[in-house]
């Protein structure tokens, strides 16, 4: 491998250790060059599942959240009122003794 072809990191290596990066360094080009994972899972989908479908599925995961929104909403106002409840002070009553 010429001086020319190595790289900052491997510069005072031995040339196999330097070719080894080097290679690794060409795999790495060729990895980070293609389509991401979830780009190329995102055009297998479309294949199979039509676009109007897709939104279904989208608009039917958001009302899924929404729910469960309003549960947590519900629960929320519950533990306020008694929470309320008990840190008010009890009702005072008038007791009269003949």
């Amino acid at each position: 491998m010429s001086e020319t072809n190595r790289t900052k990191a491997s510069a005072g290596l031995p040339d196999e250790e330097s070719d080894r990066i080097a290679e690794l360094e060409a795999r790495l080009m060729r990895l980070e060059g293609g389509p991401s994972l979830r780009a190329r899972g995102r055009r297998m989908l479309d294949a199979v599942m039509p676009q109007e479908a897709s939104h279904h599925f989208f608009n039917a995961g958001r009302e899924h959240l929404l729910g469960m929104r309003a549960m947590v909403d519900f629960w929320l106002r519950r533990i306020d009122d008694m929470e309320e409840r008990t840190t008010s002070e009890p009702a005072r009553e008038s007791i009269e003794i003949d």
